[in-house]
């Protein structure tokens, strides 16, 4: 358990990266921010000077700080969130896809385009275009 009023002790290397990262014009920026905290907590600054200083709520310090003490660097990145499950396999609809390309483009169609195949599969179009911008396939450009 962390105490309340605990301030992390840098070594030189974690020192070191905090500093390059808060100082850092193309790191996120929450990643700029939590360094910030931990930086200022190691100077010995309360929960609430940092606050006041970055224009953060209390809260918001103190669990960085807490996880920074509790696991190191690695606490200062975001946890994993569950987030909205997928609705569709994505393989298979991969695959139904290119197994559709290779088909006659719909009758008044010269060739498919993304819509028309979201149609004939029966889900979205930016599923389709998703997939298809993953893959690197331009429809225009099918020969």
């Amino acid at each position: 358990m962390v105490h309340p009023s605990q301030h992390p002790v840098l070594s030189p290397e974690v020192e070191a990266i905090l500093r390059q990262q808060s100082r850092s014009k193309t790191e996120e920026h929450r990643v700029v921010e939590r360094a910030k905290i931990v930086l200022m907590s190691a100077d010995g600054l309360s929960d609430t000077e940092i606050a006041k200083t970055l224009s953060l709520t209390r809260n918001t310090v103190r669990t960085w700080r807490r996880r920074f003490l509790s696991d190191g660097i690695d606490g200062l990145k975001d946890l994993p969130r569950s987030g909205k499950p997928p609705v569709y396999d994505k393989d298979k609809i991969r695959n139904d896809i290119f197994d559709l390309l290779e088909k006659p483009a719909p009758k008044g169609q010269a060739t498919w385009d993304g819509k028309a195949i979201a149609s004939e599969l029966g889900i979205s179009d930016d599923i389709v275009w998703r997939i298809l911008r993953k893959e690197g396939i331009h429809l225009q450009r099918q020969r």
